[in-house]
Order: structure tokens, then sequence, then C-alpha cells
């Protein structure tokens, strides 16, 4: 999985000074599992944030690249410098319903869609 995150973050390119293109459901999927913690702004004032300890991160004022992104959204492999995190593992619940390599490529889709939209927070807060 971290070979695949590897080659899709060199494959996408960079953005040279431009906002970011999230693809079209990306907003929508954030909506979903996202924004109950995040916030629909990525402000980490979501409706559930009052309820967490520590609260959720501030999306608009992440520093994290794409691929840094993707592989805490995926969240199959923990960075210890991160502490334990209360975030789900939304690699595996996208993964779920399948057994085959084209499910695990939906997944990774699913992940950086996430990632892609959350850059477009990201520029939004600077």
């Amino acid at each position: 999985m971290m070979r695949c995150l590897l080659l899709l973050a060199l494959s996408l390119g960079a953005g040279c000074g431009r906002e970011p293109a999230a693809p079209e459901h990306a907003e929508a999927a954030y909506r979903r599992y996202c924004a109950s913690c995040h916030g629909l702004g990525g402000g980490g004032d979501g409706p559930a944030a009052a309820a967490m300890t520590p609260p959720p991160s501030k999306l608009t004022t992440s520093k994290l690249n794409l691929m840094d992104l993707m592989q805490v959204i995926d969240g199959r492999r923990a960075v210890r410098a991160h502490g334990n995190s209360l975030m789900p593992v939304w690699g595996q619940v996208f993964e779920q319903g399948g057994e085959d390599d084209r499910r695990a490529r939906q997944a990774l889709r699913e992940v950086q869609a996430l990632a892609e939209y959350v850059q477009v927070l990201q520029s939004r807060g600077r």
C-alpha cells in the first residue's frame, strides 16, 4: 500500500501556485466522513469536535503535502510523532466489502480524493 501511495503521489505532479483541483465527489466524501469532526470548512469545529480530546486538526492550517495527507487519511500506518490517533482508519473502511485488487485501488482513489479536497481547504486557509 505504501508503494502505491508513493507512486500515486509522484504521478500527480506539483501544483505550481494554483488551488488544487479535487475530484467532483471529493467534497461529498469529505462531508460524509470528515466534516462532523473537522467542520465543513476544515477549521476543526465540526459538531463532534467539542467532545474530542485532543480536538480534531484544523485542516486549513495543515502543512501536510498530498502524500502525507493520504497516509494520515488511510490510517493504516501509524506515525509515531502523531501519537495515538482517534481518527478512523479510512483505508480499511473504504476497502470493506471486497477482497480483490480492484477494491484496494478504489480505496486508494477515495483516500486520494479526500486528500486533494483537504488541499483545497489548506489553500483557502492561506
